[in-house]
């Protein structure tokens, strides 16, 4: 650009105004020209406007992110301990829906709670469980150490019942969450193999009856003394023959389903003979070895299984002596104690039974056919007043949950617009009567069960098959429901 000075006083067109100027002012003034046209239109200041200070836009205010609802905190009120204690068997009672937990003892329902259970993902599983640990002080092997007060264990697989926070909404990983206070009183009130119920909906134990449920446990049966005395002869003057020969008479007498000598006495009579000189023939005593052929070897082979006589003063009566000796019977073998379990599996078509969390025995059964499932029912036995010997059963059917049918993702996603749902077809399963009418149990099997019949015995009929559940090593029958 090319400017051009004119005389002072000139008078001159303001178009054609020309005027030179040192270079360096023409340097800066065209430097803030450039500037000031290179700033955006909301930054330019007026013509007849000069400041220092640069305005700046502000930043547009954060963008508001919504959180994830949640639902509210409830606060839960702990029950109270109830007024008396409870008289067992007690059978406890879970409902998902309800979020509830209820104690029934042999009088009816005795205690009830809310409980906390498995969040979405970590469901607590439906089924027949019962306590098979307990431990006041438990802290979780699975989740970094969580402490578990009061902690009574329902599989190995971590479920269990313990004292933990309630938020009014499913929020475990599985187990059972009780108010504390209500925790350390079931604590007390619980024992090993108390039966625990976890359902989706209610459920209660119900008073039944039936002739296949025994309500009389049969009497024991004495066995009949063993009388071994010398009936015809001086125990003074008795020689070894005549001794064993009253022995023999007495063994005689005994049935021989009670009887424990382990030899058959009647092949010793050849033996007892005096010895002559000549050829003994051998004999047979019953013995797998060592088989006496001689009066000596008989008579120590019949002391193994007779009593030392016994002096006034208690003490055993010496070899040799003129006391005679007394006949022992073997003492049976020591039976077991505690409730006995029972599993009837219509699917492996078994009887199991279990007593203490271990095996005792499996028979099979009988399941007449039905185009109805048997179901999944529990029965309980409890004393019936102060009769020992005398039980009444209680009865709680397991609802069948039902499945949602199977269907394409295009099909789902347009029955889910409209509202519809679709579920596979349940066939109505047996009640608790007709379960057990359809079952055919060996005569002996139900003597068995019967006289091992006790307060909280359990009898469980359903369709599944054993292997199916968590039933192992140290536990009660486990039936999955989900």
């Amino acid at each position: 650009m090319r400017i051009k000075q004119v005389p002072a006083g000139a008078r001159v067109e303001h178009s054609s105004v020309r005027v030179r100027l040192p270079l360096p002012w023409a340097t800066a003034l065209l430097t803030s020209a450039i500037v000031i046209g290179g700033l955006a239109p909301a930054m330019a200041l007026p013509l007849d406007f000069w400041s220092d200070e640069i305005i700046y836009e502000p930043a547009p205010p954060p963008r508001i992110i919504p959180r994830r609802h949640k639902a509210p905190r409830v606060k839960v009120k702990e029950t109270t301990a109830p007024t008396r204690k409870p008289q067992h068997p007690l059978i406890v009672a879970v409902s998902i829906k309800n979020q509830s937990l209820k104690v029934y003892d042999a009088n009816g329902l005795f205690a009830e709670a809310p409980v906390s259970t498995g969040m979405p993902g970590h469901a607590t599983p439906l089924g027949i469980f019962s306590v098979i640990q307990k431990n006041k002080w438990h802290r979780s092997n699975i989740y970094s150490g969580a402490p578990m007060p009061y902690m009574q264990r329902l599989t190995w697989s971590g479920i269990a019942m313990h004292a933990g926070a309630l938020p009014g909404y499913p929020a475990s990983h599985g187990c059972i969450r009780m108010p504390n206070h209500f925790a350390t009183q079931i604590w007390n009130w619980t024992r090993m193999g108390a039966r625990v119920v976890v359902t989706s909906g209610e459920v209660s134990p119900v008073a039944f009856s039936h002739p296949l449920l025994m309500t009389q446990k049969p009497a024991p049966q004495a066995a009949p003394p063993i009388d071994a005395t010398v009936p015809s002869a001086d125990a003074k003057h008795a020689t070894p023959a005549a001794l064993i020969n009253a022995a023999i008479d007495s063994a005689e007498s005994i049935n021989s389903t009670t009887t424990a000598i382990a030899i058959d006495l009647k092949d010793l009579r050849p033996s007892l003979t005096p010895h002559t000189g000549g050829t003994t023939e051998p004999t047979t005593t019953g013995l797998a070895a060592d088989k006496p052929t001689k009066v000596a070897d008989a008579s120590a082979t019949l002391a193994q299984t007779t009593a030392p006589a016994t002096l006034t003063d208690g003490a055993a009566a010496k070899p040799g002596s003129d006391a005679a000796p007394e006949a022992i019977a073997t003492p049976p073998a020591p039976k077991r104690t505690g409730p006995i379990a029972v599993f009837i599996s219509g699917k492996d078509g078994k009887l199991y039974a279990r007593q203490n969390f271990e095996p005792l025995f499996d028979v099979p059964i009988t399941v007449a056919p039905s185009d109805r499932p048997l179901g999944t029912h529990v029965f309980t036995a409890q004393r019936d007043g102060d009769n020992a010997d005398t039980f009444r059963w209680s009865a709680m059917s397991i609802p069948v949950a039902v499945r949602s049918k199977t269907v394409s993702h295009h099909t789902a996603k347009r029955r889910q617009d409209i509202g519809a749902i679709d579920t596979e077809p349940t066939p109505t399963a047996d009640s608790a009567a007709e379960a057990l009418d359809r079952l055919t149990i060996p005569a002996e099997t139900m003597t068995r069960l019967a006289e091992a019949l006790t307060t909280g015995s359990s009898i469980i009929v359903s369709d599944q098959a054993l292997d199916r559940s968590e039933t192992g090593q140290g536990t009660d029958f486990i039936v999955p429901l989900r």
